[in-house]
């Protein structure tokens, strides 16, 4: 499991890094091991050129377990995810240019402006601006995992989403990226249309 998960965790730090999403050492991803264990990212490694042997082996607690290199200061939110959601096996928290664009604008995502985005990602939270690695921001995430978000934005942040694989949080975080670019794209044109609650309700055969 350590070996796959390994594996998998460098491929998809390098997608992430590709399509722009952690720009030079930013972003952490983490993936559950079993259910004692989780693989993190190191701090100060860009995700493009990550080795194997880069990564964290990490107790659920915080304790590192294996690895010469120093976790992120953002392993604490990984691990809470994964402790408090037993469906979640993976976490990427990512820099996004185009989430980043509400988040530092202190902007929350609706995605009730259009189907596909409410049926994936359902509502995108929003947690308030604390400094990066310190309690606060940890506990306000806490409370948005226990809420059942998905996803949320990190005021002046970015974002985090919770996967039941590392695929699954991938592609919630490549939809929730091209979602932001074409809210960015409607305000150009007055402003997106936000669905009414009957609408919202049709999704799920109302």
């Amino acid at each position: 499991m350590e070996a796959i998960a390994r594996k998998t965790m460098i491929e998809y730090s390098r997608m992430l890094y590709e399509k722009g999403y952690m720009p030079g050492i930013d972003g952490n991803i983490s993936m559950r091991v079993d259910e004692s264990t989780a693989i993190v990212t190191p701090s100060g490694v860009c995700k493009g050129v990550l080795q194997q042997d880069d990564l964290v082996l990490m107790s659920m607690d915080g304790e590192q377990l294996s690895g010469d290199r120093k976790p992120t200061s953002e392993a604490p939110m990984h691990l809470a995810a994964l402790r408090l959601r037993e469906d979640i096996d993976a976490v990427i928290h990512a820099h996004s240019p185009q989430v980043l664009s509400f988040a530092i604008a202190r902007k929350p995502i609706d995605t009730r402006c259009a189907p596909f985005a409410y049926e994936h990602l359902k509502e995108v939270g929003y947690v308030r601006y604390f400094p990066p690695g310190s309690d606060g921001l940890h506990n306000t995430v806490n409370e948005a995992i226990e809420a059942g978000y998905a996803a949320f934005i990190l005021e002046q942040h970015g974002s985090m989403v919770l996967g039941e694989t590392m695929a699954d949080a991938f592609a919630k975080t490549d939809l929730l990226e091209a979602y932001a670019g074409m809210l960015l794209g409607a305000a150009t044109l007055g402003g997106p249309y936000v669905m009414t609650d009957s609408e919202i309700a049709e999704i799920h055969g109302g």
